[in-house]
């Protein structure tokens, strides 16, 4: 995955994420729905961390940077 792709995802997570929130204070009418809504939110959030932590990886960079150890 290229580092283009992964910002993609993140925006969309994001944007997601937010919608979720949103519904989650205000469209939320019985506790097992917010129970839910929460549970998404938790583990859209960790898919971004996830992809954070993918783009900090020294191998990552790397690959998109290029290798500076010389031979």
């Amino acid at each position: 995955m290229d580092i283009d792709t992964i910002s993609l995802i993140q925006r969309r997570l994001k944007k997601r994420i937010d919608q979720l929130k949103d519904q989650a204070f205000y469209g939320v009418d019985t506790m097992e729905k917010l129970q839910y809504a929460r549970g998404q939110i938790r583990s859209l959030e960790d898919l971004q961390q996830d992809l954070k932590d993918l783009l900090s990886t020294t191998e990552y960079e790397d690959e998109v940077h290029g290798s500076t150890e010389e031979d």
